[in-house]
């Protein structure tokens, strides 16, 4: 015997038993929905009793740390010692840079007023342009206003202080931006690295690990990539284990 089935379409355009079956996938799909939302509220409050997993050779490199004897330990205060002396006399070098700019003479003499190079840099707007209306090289330029009084180097670096980027210098005076910078660091100022803002609260982030928040639903809460929150969970856990 048959099943008796209604293949007569309905005044939606499809048949009784198309609707049923639209029905019972909305069910199916309602129902996946809630058991996923139940699957994920267990793990968040599971996963703080977890223990975290830990690399084998990270486990080492703490042990390590911890059975250091006092003869190592002092051995590796001597070495970060030497790393500060040596990034002292780094910055040493690049202060005594403008030195070395302004140590090669002018290969010509401009006999002018100084008030008026000065005027007339000022009115080129331009290191490249100074240069140029006096048929001279940047490097006499630079000479030549340093002989008036006017420090161009630090003219510059005042205005990469003002909120001109390196690129923009660059365009404007002629020098690539990596000799801008050269010269913005031979000032005694301080580039920061490109990207070496956070943009993100990492003391924050901490708190949240703290509190067992997993790394799924912080990168979520957050809005952050699932990568940068994992490097955050990695030195925060070193953090934790150098506090014990």
């Amino acid at each position: 015997m048959g099943l008796n089935t209604d293949t007569r379409p309905s005044r939606y355009g499809t048949t009784e038993e198309e609707s049923r079956m639209f029905r019972q996938a909305e069910d199916n799909l309602r129902q996946a929905k809630e058991a996923l939302r139940l699957a994920q509220e267990t793990y968040d409050r599971l996963a703080s009793r977890r223990p975290l997993r830990i690399p084998a050779r990270r486990w080492k490199k703490l042990r390590n740390r911890r059975s250091l004897t006092d003869d190592e330990k002092r051995a590796r205060r001597r070495e970060a010692e030497c790393s500060a002396t040596k990034r002292r006399l780094e910055l040493l070098k690049q202060a005594q840079k403008r030195a070395f700019i302004y140590s090669f003479e002018a290969d010509i003499s401009i006999v002018r007023p100084s008030d008026e190079l000065v005027s007339l840099f000022q009115e080129a707007g331009s290191l490249d342009q100074f240069a140029k209306r006096l048929a001279i090289t940047r490097r006499e330029a630079i000479h030549a206003l340093k002989a008036a009084g006017f420090d161009v180097v630090e003219d510059i670096a005042r205005e990469w202080e003002g909120g001109k980027s390196l690129r923009v210098l660059s365009k404007e005076h002629g020098p690539t931006p990596q000799t801008i910078s050269k010269w913005i660091k031979s000032t005694g100022r301080t580039i920061k690295p490109r990207n070496s803002n956070q943009k993100y609260d990492r003391a924050r982030m901490y708190e949240l690990f703290d509190d067992g928040w997993t790394t799924n639903k912080i990168a979520t809460t957050m809005k952050l990539s699932w990568a940068t929150v994992q490097r955050c969970k990695t030195s925060w856990w070193n953090a934790k284990n150098t506090q014990v």
